[in-house]
């Protein structure tokens, strides 16, 4: 089954069938570029890169998974690979001639840990539902011709270790998630329309309205304007205003200085007094209950 998988794949291939001059005789195991458990004996592997001369074009396809079987557009054209493609845990066709879009139905591949199409002519959007290849491990879709903005679906692949989009035409906000936030900048690297961490380029409506919530570097700025020279001259006139307006109307004005002197004489005595009957009642009242 897997062996006729492989021949078809191959027969997709417009130029470059003779580099897989091994893809003959009953062991597919043993032919280039190809890895099988030793268990099972069943594809997990292809491995295709910098052969060079394979050129094909990768069409688009709505196609999905029935029964055993898998479809997957290569070539313009629907081609059935049985079981094979949904047992593959790598595949690497970098640094060939690839061309025409990533289709939609590769995303059907769950099981698949490692991806890349790396240094193809490959062009279009990355699939929409590229966070259903959930185990993914190792993608790189780099030095390409992908554009758009790269699909929420990103953060779906809690499994991603390593991964590669430099070089491209992306852009847009890079998904929010703390697997794709742990890359560095040089993951997204040759893709100018991208914003977001882990780059230091902000999108647009990540930028804080200075209504909204002013800088802390402005807000020092005007603490620091509030303390000028005008600022203390007017608290020493108000402390002279104030106090002499008060102390001062006292020493020049007997008859009021009189009344002020009367007034906290006959409020010390309220308070003396007040206090004096507070403390005779509670004595009573703890004899009675004695």
């Amino acid at each position: 089954m897997d062996k006729d998988a492989l021949l078809k794949l191959k027969d997709g291939f417009i130029h470059g069938r003779h580099i897989l001059s091994s893809w003959k005789g009953d062991d597919c195991c043993k032919w280039k570029g190809i890895s099988c458990n030793n268990l099972t004996g069943r594809v997990t592997t292809l491995d295709l890169q910098r052969s060079y001369y394979i050129t094909t074009q990768l069409g688009d396809s709505e196609d999905v998974f029935l029964n055993d079987k898998a479809i997957l557009a290569w070539k313009g054209a629907n081609r059935e690979y049985g079981k094979i493609l949904g047992l593959m845990t790598t595949i690497d066709l970098s640094c060939n001639h690839l061309t025409g879009e990533i289709p939609q139905s590769i995303t059907k591949l769950v099981a698949l840990a490692g991806l890349n199409l790396s240094t193809n002519n490959l062009t279009g959007l990355i699939p929409a539902n590229i966070g259903h290849m959930e185990l993914l491990e190792s993608l790189d879709l780099s030095r390409n011709h992908l554009y758009g903005r790269m699909p929420s679906s990103f953060s779906n692949l809690s499994f991603l270790s390593y991964m590669n989009l430099s070089f491209n035409n992306l852009s847009g906000k890079i998904p929010l998630s703390s697997q794709i936030q742990s890359f560095d900048a040089s993951t997204f690297v040759g893709n100018s329309g991208l914003c977001g961490p882990p780059l230091i380029n902000h999108c647009p409506g990540d930028m804080i309205s200075p209504v909204g919530r002013p800088d802390k570097h402005d807000t020092i700025e005007d603490e620091d304007k509030l303390m000028t020279f005008g600022f203390f001259v007017s608290l020493g006139l108000g402390f002279c205003v104030g106090f002499w307006g008060v102390c001062g109307t006292l020493v020049i004005k007997t008859s009021w200085r009189y009344a002020y002197f009367q007034f906290c004489n006959n409020m010390n005595d309220w308070m003396h007094v007040t206090l004096a009957v507070f403390l005779a009642r509670m004595k009573r009242r703890f004899r009675v209950q004695d």
